[in-house]
């Protein structure tokens, strides 16, 4: 063989072995042979093995209630997902207001620690921010009775036609807008929505208020809302929604941060945690389950005011709000029963029922009825005396 030749076989020996040498890329075409890959040599399969224990410390642990304030906060503090404190005029002034008597703040904190624990719990089933929480707040001072302007009511100040919207039952028996645990499920639900839609929780908190078409539109005309409100949200928005959010932020901030305002929070409280329990079929009165069960009347209305009247009717929902340290007065026990009040009749549409505090004023604008038709409907003037239980004609 000349020299030649054998120089051509020695390079063509190389590359074959650089060939088979280097990794076989995949097929382009899914289930392919490639005419080139060499054999790869099956390999037997381990023989089973018992799964390993995993470390106890690994196991999933049941959450247990909080029973302190410091628990109750320091769960906030781990959802906050800002820096508690802004620099926002509106949000200082806010501080300001809350922080101004720190003693009645702190008393005011205290007593809603039962009610905020329960919403902390809820929020972590949605996966939503701790500042939603502090809605309840801004909103109601998580008073289940709380009412507002316009016919909304409950921790979330729900209106009728949101209700509605979110499924929450209203009947003559029943308002589940003063339901704490179904009206959270449902705030929560429409909130983890509209947080899923904008993007973030500001303006989640906005469209709640506003309404979200409203918060869209804005959004269209501001897609980059700026930070310099301190709300982030953008420009245009009512100036209730505003001063709602600078509120939020604010309780953030002092309830974040509390050292930085001097203020001393009931870290120490203790509280009893509010649970749910099933109520038996049938129909009765918060006041004579009160007396079977050995409860005080009161609170177990004042944890329970959807039901109008203190009655349970057959088709109400059948979970009742109490202490945990009560709860098990409830096992295994029969409904009393109670006759169906009488109740007064509904009041027709264009009519209005006042209630207490309520001024002619007020209930004009917030039926966007003027002044003076609503005087020539009822004749009145502006020197009549408004008594609750009294109706109004609203409309011809």
């Amino acid at each position: 063989m000349s020299l030649r030749c054998r120089a051509c076989a020695i390079v063509a020996l190389l590359l074959l072995a650089a060939c088979q040498g280097m990794p076989q890329r995949a097929s382009p075409e899914e289930g392919a042979a490639d005419p080139v890959a060499a054999p790869v040599p099956v390999i037997a399969p381990a023989p089973a093995s018992e799964p390993k224990p995993v470390p106890e410390r690994f196991l999933p642990v049941e959450p247990s209630l909080p029973t302190t304030g410091a628990e109750v906060l320091a769960q906030l503090r781990e959802r906050l997902i800002e820096a508690p404190c802004g620099d926002s005029p509106q949000v200082r002034l806010w501080q300001r207001r809350y922080a101004g008597s720190p003693q009645r703040f702190a008393g005011q904190i205290e007593a809603i620690l039962p009610w905020l624990a329960l919403t902390l719990a809820e929020l972590d089933r949605y996966r939503l921010p701790g500042e939603f929480a502090l809605l309840p707040i801004a909103e109601s001072w998580y008073r289940a009775d709380a009412r507002g302007a316009g016919d909304h009511v409950g921790l979330w100040q729900i209106g009728r036609s949101t209700a509605a919207y979110l499924e929450l039952p209203i009947t003559r028996h029943y308002d589940g807008r003063m339901d704490a645990l179904a009206s959270t499920d449902a705030a929560l639900d429409y909130l983890a929505r509209l947080h899923n839609r904008f993007g973030e929780w500001q303006i989640a908190a906005a469209a709640y208020n506003a309404g979200p078409q409203r918060v869209a539109r804005l959004l269209e005309r501001d897609p980059e809302p700026q930070e310099s409100s301190g709300t982030g949200t953008p420009s245009g928005l009512p100036a209730g929604t505003v001063d709602y959010l600078a509120r939020t932020r604010a309780l953030a901030c002092l309830l974040g941060a509390p050292e930085r305002h001097g203020l001393e929070l009931p870290d120490d409280t203790g509280f009893d945690p509010l649970v749910s329990v099933t109520l038996p079929p049938g129909q009765s009165t918060l006041a004579l389950i009160a007396a079977d069960r050995g409860i005080a009347p009161q609170r177990l209305a004042s944890l329970n005011p959807a039901f109008r009247g203190g009655f349970i009717a057959p088709d109400a929902p059948r979970t009742l709000l109490v202490p945990q340290s009560l709860s098990d007065r409830f096992d295994g026990f029969e409904l009393p029963h109670a006759p169906t009040p009488a109740l007064p009749p509904e009041p027709l549409a264009g009519e209005y029922t006042v209630r207490r505090g309520d001024t002619l004023g007020a209930i004009a604008q917030r039926h966007g009825v003027r002044l003076q038709t609503l005087f020539q409907l009822n004749g009145l003037n502006a020197r009549s005396i408004l008594r609750p239980g009294q109706r109004l004609r609203l409309a011809p």
